[in-house]
């Protein structure tokens, strides 16, 4: 069971990093590098050229998440069978991750079109959350953690809505922003936080989709104070909540920084692999505090579902 819980961490680990690196071939403009797929350049191994190696590489560690989520997939039919959530999830996941494969084949042969761009990118956010689940599960059924998660159960359900609403807002945050950075319109507002010195976009389209996307971003301020005060008002009983609340603070606040640096310096390379990376280290905080507030041992739960007609006279 410890060997399925680990790969399931290094898996979620990885599919940030394979976020990153995605981030990385748009910084660097090599999504064409390699213009055929899933050869490059008609070949196995691609040329030369740095482009193609970009490209390659991203494919490569798509490759390895996509072996590992099988790989986690077959752990849970051995070690979690009589858990359904774990199994099914874990199952479904590898389809998924079929689906993300077919999308970056698309983005490939149509040349980068915004919109399977950004789609692309949500989808990988909704790897992440599958395999956090799959890999917080694990721990919570291993009986070393079962029972200290049966008495804490329920008591982290408010900040665990609240990391919920926060998924849904970043996830539309997500796809706007994707599709802005693939239509060129990254760089349409100069100046943080204006817009060529107004607060509105003018009329022009891509200044829109830019300060939508901020706009987007700003209003999840809405959403990750309230899962910060509460989490670490819980912090006491639920030992998850303090690092939770921590890590989600730095994060939003690092995030916040260096997207006001990538408008006043122009978008560089390392500012901007570092947004989206730092953006998917917030969806997985969140995926996990969601999970940590919500999963239940299955036996626990299976018990109180039963508990009625256990209770009922003979």
């Amino acid at each position: 069971m410890i060997v399925a819980q680990r790969l399931a961490i290094l898996t979620a680990i990885l599919t940030v990093f394979l976020i990153g690196v995605g981030a990385f071939v748009r910084a660097t403009g090599s999504g064409l590098g390699c213009p055929d797929w899933p050869l490059c350049h008609g070949q196995a191994i691609p040329p030369g050229h740095q482009e193609a190696w970009i490209e390659f590489s991203h494919r490569f560690v798509a490759s390895v998440v996509g072996v590992l989520v099988i790989a986690v997939a077959l752990m849970a039919w051995k070690y979690y069978r009589h858990v359904p959530l774990i199994t099914w999830l874990a199952t479904a996941t590898v389809p998924l991750v079929g689906f993300q494969g077919l999308l970056g084949a698309i983005t490939v042969v149509r040349e980068l079109p915004p919109e399977i761009v950004a789609t692309h990118l949500v989808t990988a956010m909704v790897v992440l959350s599958c395999v956090i689940v799959v890999a917080v599960g694990m721990y919570m059924e291993d009986e070393r953690h079962r029972g200290f998660f049966e008495r804490t159960r329920g008591i982290g359900r408010v900040p665990g809505a609240w990391a919920l609403a926060g998924l849904g807002w970043l996830a539309v945050t997500f796809w706007v922003g994707g599709y802005m950075a693939e239509s060129g319109a990254a760089t349409a507002c100069s100046g943080w936080p204006l817009c060529n010195g107004g607060v509105l976009p003018g009329a022009d389209d891509q200044e829109i989709t830019h300060m939508l996307h901020r706009y987007l971003a700003g209003g999840f301020v809405f959403l990750v104070v309230p899962a910060l005060v509460t989490a670490w008002r819980r912090r006491g009983d639920l030992p998850w909540a303090k690092p939770y609340a921590l890590a989600l603070g730095t994060l939003y606040a690092a995030q916040v920084l260096v997207g006001a640096l990538n408008v006043w310096y122009t978008f560089p390379d390392p500012l901007t692999v570092a947004h989206t990376a730092i953006a998917g280290c917030i969806w997985g905080v969140l995926s996990a505090g969601a999970a940590l507030a919500f999963y239940e041992p299955y036996r626990a739960a299976a018990g109180a579902r039963s508990l009625p007609r256990a209770e009922a006279p003979a």
